[in-house]
């Protein structure tokens, strides 16, 4: 795995909630791609848990 995404999946999940400031700090680390398969996989999973 990546290590810049690790870092930022730490980060995230030792949050109680992930807002702009926590998505433009992983949009700092991560490549273009891979910040966008991170979005597309968080908005699949607060589409599937009902979460706006």
């Amino acid at each position: 795995m990546n290590q810049n995404l690790w870092n930022v999946l730490q980060t995230l999940l030792g949050k109680d909630s992930i807002g702009t400031t926590e998505l433009a700090l992983a949009r700092e680390n991560l490549s273009p791609e891979v910040f966008s398969a991170l979005v597309e996989s968080l908005q699949d999973g607060w589409r599937s848990t009902g979460i706006r």
